[in-house]
């Protein structure tokens, strides 16, 4: 069962996903947990018909998850995992590419997935100057998709100690329009909506 991963109610491990209208950039970020919650939500789009892009930044893409979920669902896995594609990402240049590429050749029917992106522009090879520079670029790519309303999922983690994270985590959070924190605390997790420039405007 899902809560076995997660110490979550079903209906609340789908519930962001499912209300989110996915006209835009929107963030998962939280404890521990993240990125299992976040595959288990590709889990849910690619049931309800979308095909998922992953852009995996840090090998945190896990195939296993989504086909125990189709295995509890008696439903075969193969055409489910045919409808989820995963694309690797080393370095910032290699991150940056391929964002350009997708806001410029945008596909139909998908739902895109940023997992763990800040990882490789923190990376000891890359000098701090240019590293907190090539943030800034995948920061105005994004802030791209949310303007021509492409559907992204940014999915990172809080946890970087890096003085550039440190300097750019809240700039991130500020770009998506929708918002998702995990929390855990004392063994109990919830998702906590932080902000939707919509509501907390009204």
């Amino acid at each position: 069962m899902a809560s076995s991963v997660l110490p979550l109610r079903e209906s609340d491990i789908y519930a962001p996903i499912a209300q989110w209208d996915r006209k835009g950039m929107a963030m998962l970020t939280g404890d521990k947990g993240i990125y299992r919650l976040g595959l288990h939500w590709e889990y849910a789009l690619a049931r309800s018909g979308f095909h998922v892009f992953n852009l995996d930044c840090a090998i945190r893409f896990n195939p296993f998850v989504i086909t125990n979920e189709t295995r509890k669902q008696n439903i075969a896995p193969e055409p489910l995992l045919e409808s989820i594609f995963v694309q690797r990402a080393f370095t910032p240049y290699q991150i940056l590419d391929t964002l350009y590429d997708i806001s410029n050749h945008v596909a139909e029917n998908t739902i895109y997935f940023l997992l763990a992106p800040c990882k490789q522009f923190l990376d000891g090879d890359v000098q701090n100057d240019e590293g907190l520079h090539l943030l800034h670029k995948m920061l105005a790519c994004l802030e791209g998709f949310h303007a021509k309303k492409i559907p992204i999922v940014v999915i990172e983690s809080m946890r970087y100690r890096h003085e550039n994270f440190q300097t750019f985590f809240p700039k991130l959070l500020n770009a998506s329009r929708d918002l998702w924190e995990l929390q855990i605390d004392d063994g109990l997790s919830r998702i906590k909506v932080r902000k939707v420039p919509e509501l907390s405007a009204a």
